[in-house]
């Protein structure tokens, strides 16, 4: 600064107050005032600080999500009041959201909704895509640092070259700044952590693929996302399509349909859309056709581009996981039914329960399984499809695994039946098997409520294998499955499933060439047509069933061909001809020695006698039939007895021991979960009370056996409904 020097030594030398004055070239900060008293000081600022960050990416959009955002407002309050240190003033860890789910679940377009709602609360957002599950390598944490520190004003020449130098300068640089981060797509909680920064008010939200436990010890809250809602579907294809393409009541069912083949899933529903909006002539119904099918339904989820693929979704899943892992997604997917438990997991990975257990963790954790209550797991529809893709593509074998998995089923359900009905005959080797078992004190269930609450509860599943296992030719373990199903039937009159399963079982056994088998499945098919109120379907099955047990020369099974006779006839209206017939049944059960067939014939033949007006008669068959099975141990058949009983002493005249019989009968169904014969006591109390012309006790008996019926599905609630509108108010 030459110029200043040379005018402050010329005012010295003329006596005049020190002036300042430039002149010539001057470099660097100057300034220029008249007088100068003191000292100057120069305070150089640095480049200017870049703006804010605003990196979030437009939200798509989002159909009828509000109880998941309501949940991650929930969420993110929790962390944040988790964050602040002990005293309240001192600030602990940043809050930190993980919304986890199956990919194309919604998971980035419901967390940009959300953090858009609330951006105007913080100072500046940062994302990234970690690339976890898109089929490229995922990032280490360098590269994102990298990119977070330059749009935080870090200069390019002065960042670090290692990854934890990176972190702690982006800690220090967002130390106590309200800021968003949000880390899409990550892989594992390794990934995320050097993303976090220090104590401070910043939020971070990560999306993934895999339950990423680690970061509970980060304080992590987690959002497992589903898929829509049905009407949420809906929506989101109106959004797409237009809401004009879906404005009539049939075009809206035909929406249902097509959102419900898309698994509900938001990337199956986008990429249909897609489609459609793409393609104003094809209609709806066109759209649902092309899903119906399954072996094509995932590669038509898909856009033309590619850039929206249920397939590939699932594929950047299941190339994530590990060989065992993998193994045990194909072979999970041969599963027909719905939930399933550990131990039918095992069966058929062929493995023991508690590797089992890891397995389905570890897919439950990659978003392939979706946990059930009592640690159940299921499928979802698509994923369940691209299992089974993934079967055939790397030529596991299905066949084995169901095998497996159908003799799981099998021997859980014979000693069901066993338990449930021990005095019940059976045809093969499994069942003899079971009862020595259990004399011996080795039971799979406790007792009789367990044995049955097992069957309620897989019902849906042995349905299922029953189908599958035809399919595929399995036809052994078909037969034998639906012969130990018969005391799910007997007592709950499943209706829906009981004729499937027996016509199913039937085929088998033919295709055994096993005649016996083949004629207790048609027994039982005649008996399932007799519960849908089709008796001449009925008599075709017995009659069929009677000449294979004739040509077979099998006594016991031509007895049940004669009660099965009877019981159709008792149902036609021809009681005369049903006793003949179970009396000629008795006498086969008389020679063989076989007290409980004795029993079961001579209480047909008491409500045959009850048919006939002849209740006397009716109450002393009974009896003797109540007497044995009071000792024998089978309250099923007590019970049923019980209730004939009590309609047959109210025929009689005696209302009191009517309903003192159907009273003991009730306590004994309800005892034991029969839940359709505790329909009919009901009914019969409500034929006592309207003999005792008690309105207010027939209708309350009415109505509870209707609520059983509907229940149960079964016909009788048709009757009830019409003798409750006959009642007077």
């Amino acid at each position: 600064m030459d110029g200043l020097a040379d005018g402050a030594a010329e005012g010295r030398e003329a006596g005049v107050p020190w002036a300042n004055e430039l002149r010539g070239f001057v470099a660097g900060p100057a300034v220029q005032v008249r007088d100068v008293e003191g000292g100057i000081q120069f305070h150089l600022g640095g480049p200017p600080r870049p703006p804010a960050p605003a990196q979030l990416p437009s939200p798509g959009f989002v159909a009828n999500r509000s109880e998941e955002l309501r949940e991650l407002r929930r969420l993110a309050a929790g962390a944040e009041r988790a964050a602040d240190g002990p005293d309240g003033d001192a600030p602990g860890a940043p809050a930190l959201v993980v919304i986890c789910g199956p990919g194309g679940v919604g998971k980035t377009t419901l967390a940009l909704h959300w953090l858009h709602q609330i951006a105007p609360g913080y100072d500046g957002q940062l994302f990234v895509d970690l690339r976890g599950f898109s089929g490229e390598r995922p990032l280490d944490s360098a590269e994102p640092l990298e990119r977070f520190l330059r749009a935080l004003g870090a200069a390019e020449e002065g960042l670090p070259a290692h990854v934890e130098e990176r972190a702690a300068l982006f800690r220090s640089m967002v130390a106590g700044r309200r800021v968003i981060i949000l880390l899409d797509n990550a892989v594992s909680a390794a990934q995320v952590r050097p993303l976090l920064p220090g104590a401070g008010p910043a939020l971070v939200v990560v999306t993934t693929r895999r339950r990423l436990t680690g970061l509970g010890a980060d304080g992590a809250r987690f959002l497992d996302l589903g898929p829509m809602a049905e009407s949420g579907a809906v929506e989101l294809l109106a959004h797409m399509i237009g809401p004009h393409r879906i404005g009539t009541d049939a075009e809206r069912e035909r929406a249902r349909s097509l959102v419900a083949l898309c698994g509900l899933l938001p990337l199956a529903v986008c990429a249909t859309g897609a489609r459609l909006a793409a393609r104003r002539r094809w209609t709806l119904d066109r759209a649902v056709r092309e899903l119906d099918d399954e072996k094509r339904r995932l590669s038509a989820l898909r856009t033309r581009e590619g850039d929206m693929s249920v397939q590939a979704a699932f594929n950047a899943s299941y190339g994530a996981l590990e060989p065992a892992q993998a193994s045990a997604y194909r072979r999970l997917g041969v599963h027909p039914g719905g939930e399933f438990d550990v131990a039918a997991a095992a069966a058929l990975l062929g493995t023991d329960r508690a590797e089992a257990a890891d397995l389905l963790n570890d897919l439950a954790d990659a978003s392939l399984l979706v946990e059930e209550r009592d640690d159940r797991h299921r499928f979802h529809d698509l994923v369940r499809l691209h299992a089974r893709a993934m079967m055939e593509r790397d030529n596991d074998d299905p066949r084995a695994a169901l095998a497996r998995l159908a003799d799981h089923y099998l021997a859980l359900a014979v000693a069901a039946d066993v338990t449930l009905m021990p005095g019940r005959a059976h045809l093969g080797d499994r069942h003899p098997a079971e009862r020595r078992r259990q004399a011996e004190g080795r039971h799979l269930f406790a007792d009789r409520p367990a044995a049955r609450a097992w069957l309620e509860q897989e019902q849906d599943n042995l349905v299922a294998v029953v189908r599958q296992a035809g399919e595929d030719g399995l036809h052994d373990a078909v037969w034998q499955l639906a012969q130990a199903m018969w005391p799910l039937f007997l007592q709950r009159k499943h209706s829906p499933f009981w004729t499937d399963v027996f016509r199913l079982g039937t085929r088998a056994a033919r295709a055994c060439g096993d005649a016996r088998a083949e004629a207790r499945m048609l027994y039982s098919a005649g008996t399932a047509r007799l519960n849908a109120r089709d008796i001449d379907g009925a008599r075709e099955h017995y009659a069929e069933a009677l000449a294979l047990e004739r040509r077979a020369g099998h006594a016991l099974g031509e007895a049940s061909a004669l009660e099965g006779l009877g019981i159709a006839e008792l149902d036609a209206g021809d009681p005369a001809a049903a006793a003949g017939l179970f009396a000629r049944a008795r006498d086969v059960h008389e020679r063989l020695g076989r007290p409980r067939g004795v029993a079961l014939m001579t209480r047909h033949i008491g409500r045959a006698h009850a048919a006939m007006g002849r209740p006397e008669e009716a109450v002393r068959h009974l009896a003797d039939a109540l007497a044995y099975f009071a000792r024998s141990d089978e309250p099923y058949h007590e019970a049923r007895t019980l209730t004939f009983l009590g309609a047959a002493h109210l025929a009689a005249g005696r209302p009191a021991e009517a309903a003192a019989a159907l009273g003991r009968g009730l306590e004994i169904t309800r005892e034991n979960g029969a839940a359709h014969e505790e329909a009919n006591a009901l009914v019969q109390l409500a034929r006592v009370a309207a003999h005792r012309r008690d309105v207010p006790a027939e209708r309350r008996h009415l109505e509870a056996a209707l609520a059983i019926y509907d229940r149960l599905r079964a016909p009788g609630a048709d009757a009830v409904r019409e003798r409750l509108a006959g009642l007077t108010p």
